[in-house]
Formats: C-alpha cells, structure tokens, sequence
C-alpha cells in the first residue's frame, strides 16, 4: 500500500471524526472494531476529543505476517480538541482489497504494540475531563 493510499484513509476518517459518536466511529471506521472500542474508551476515559487535522510526520510499510495482516503505519502529530499534543500511530491495512484504518481513533496517542516505527515515538496527551484538584 502506498503512502499516499494510508493518507486518503486518515483523510476520510478526520474528516468525519466530528460527525460521529464515538461507537459510530469505531463501527464505520475501523477495520478492527473491537481494538477501536479499546481505544475509544481510553480516549473517552481523558475525554479526548479530535482536534483540527493532523500532520503526517513518517510512514512505514508494514508487511505481512503469520499473526497479522500488513499494510502502512503514518506517524501523526496533532493537538485534541482541548489543545493537548499527541504522536499516534494510524495503521491502514488493505482487507479485500479496500484500504481501511485499523484503529480509526487517531487523537489518543496509542500506537502498534510492535512498531516499525520505535518504542518511544507515541505522546500521550493528558486527561481533559476537568478534574478539579483535591485540597
């Protein structure tokens, strides 16, 4: 799969991230729904929503293997809603055919479990749920 193939694919997912609940998001989106749900939750947990679109800082062909399919990873760096930074990683694969997110929640941070791409590439962002401190 081609850089520019994984691109149309964040592309399409940012574009309608705001349009969506998060468990439509997950349903329409990802080709691997229940990682998504996984996700979701924890950027729901921060109550991390999408910011303005990322930027794509690298990409990296993953191949196939006995475990999983391949396809290409994007680094991507953008801000949440709330303005918080992150690194994630977006992975495309291409079942059937058609070029799908795998994860479609872009704006957590998460990554691969056995990146391409490094160990410490990912930048979490915060909690933005407004929790007051304890005095």
């Amino acid at each position: 799969m081609s850089e520019k193939q994984a691109k149309h694919v964040l592309d399409r997912v940012v574009a309608r991230a705001p349009k969506l609940t998060a468990a439509q998001f997950c349903k329409e989106l990802a080709y691997q729904e229940k990682a998504c749900a996984y996700t979701r939750k924890q950027a729901d947990a921060f109550c991390l929503k999408p910011g303005a679109k990322p930027r794509v800082l690298r990409s990296v062909v993953v191949r196939n293997t006995e475990e999983s399919a391949g396809g290409r990873v994007l680094e991507i760096e953008g801000r949440t809603a709330g303005g918080q930074r992150y690194v994630s990683e977006f992975f495309v694969t291409a079942p059937g055919g058609t070029p799908r997110a795998s994860v479609a929640v872009y704006w957590s941070g998460a990554g691969l479990a056995d990146s391409p791409l490094g160990k410490d590439n990912k930048v979490l962002p915060q909690s933005e749920c407004g929790h007051r401190a304890r005095s």
